[in-house]
């Protein structure tokens, strides 16, 4: 005879688990009753209401009710409420692991896609390890971050408890990156450290990879209030380059000649100084303006088709005016 359990699998009969689970309720009671007497007592009558040697199996309720029966003949009255509470608690974890295991299935499956965030795809590979973790996370949130009330609130649609997938970890959401101090002392990744930009090009890819690695930090989204402004001591640091190279090959100025006209990457590019030498501000003007150009480009480019959040979702878009 085997016994049939609930999730439909089959073992089976073994009367030491049912033994053992008496034992715990008699020892839940704080009482020590459970003697080789009642071990007898017991065994007798799983016996006799239980025919082992029948071909047909058993259901483990048709079990356990025999054993609260068991009980209350005995007079053993507290502890079959012991019993009854631990097969109840029992049953709301089985229904639990239930409801949670339909729910992984359902985003790992992508068999309830509901597009929560239109920026990401719940079928993609990502998309589905995405949401199956947010699943686990807003339950632990619920269930274990906040109070019985706020929970069912917001489960009765009184409240809603924006981002709730990152409730737990209490990680900020979204940033106005400081791109001022960033790229002008460098940074570190973690991985690497990076040096600060000293050009408009690097400056711009930097940006790229700043806003990547930030939104991968957090929840929310990532922006920058201000890069014309930041960007200006690069666009003098790129013209100060083009401006020394003009010197040299189209004046033929030495490396002496060019430390001796006092000019250095702080400076404005509308400064005197450089307009002193008409042909070389007018190479470095153009070079600068060609680099800037294509260094925004990049960087459009990179940032409308960027994809963080583990491959799946594009967190930012840009418009150019």
């Amino acid at each position: 005879m085997l016994v049939i359990k609930r999730d439909e699998s089959r073992e089976p009969f073994n009367i030491e688990k049912i033994q053992k689970a008496v034992e715990a309720a008699f020892l839940t009671c704080g009482k020590n009753k459970f003697s080789p007497s009642v071990m007898e007592k017991l065994d007798k009558y799983i016996n006799a209401h239980i025919d082992t040697e029948r071909e047909e199996d058993i259901d483990v309720d048709e079990i356990h009710s025999i054993v609260e029966q068991f009980l209350m003949k005995y007079n053993y009255f507290d502890e079959s409420r012991s019993y009854i509470l631990v097969r109840y608690k029992k049953s709301l974890q089985r229904a639990e692991n239930e409801r949670l295991t339909k729910g992984l299935s359902e985003k790992l499956t992508a068999s309830n896609v509901q597009n929560q965030n239109a920026n990401v795809d719940e079928k993609s590979f990502g998309g589905r390890i995405g949401e199956a973790s947010r699943f686990v996370v807003k339950d632990f949130a619920l269930n274990h971050c906040m109070s019985k009330k706020s929970k069912n609130n917001h489960l009765n649609n009184e409240i809603y408890i924006h981002d709730l997938d990152s409730y737990a970890i209490g990680s900020h959401n979204c940033l106005t990156i400081p791109f001022d101090d960033l790229l002008a002392k460098g940074f570190n990744t973690r991985q690497v450290d990076i040096r600060p930009a000293n050009s408009i090009n690097t400056a711009f890819q930097l940006i790229a990879v700043i806003f990547q690695i930030q939104s991968l930090q957090q929840f929310g989204g990532v922006s920058a209030s201000h890069l014309d402004w930041t960007m200006v001591p690069y666009v003098r640091k790129s013209f100060y380059k083009h401006y020394k190279n003009g010197l040299e090959f189209l004046l033929d100025y030495t490396e002496k000649q060019i430390d001796e006209f006092e000019i250095n990457d702080s400076m404005s590019i509308d400064d005197e100084k450089y307009k002193s030498e008409k042909r070389v501000y007018n190479y470095a003007m153009k070079l600068t303006t060609k680099e800037l150009n294509q260094a925004t480009e990049g960087m459009y480019h990179n940032l409308n088709s960027l994809q963080s959040r583990s491959g799946n979702q594009l967190d930012l878009w840009l418009a150019k005016k």
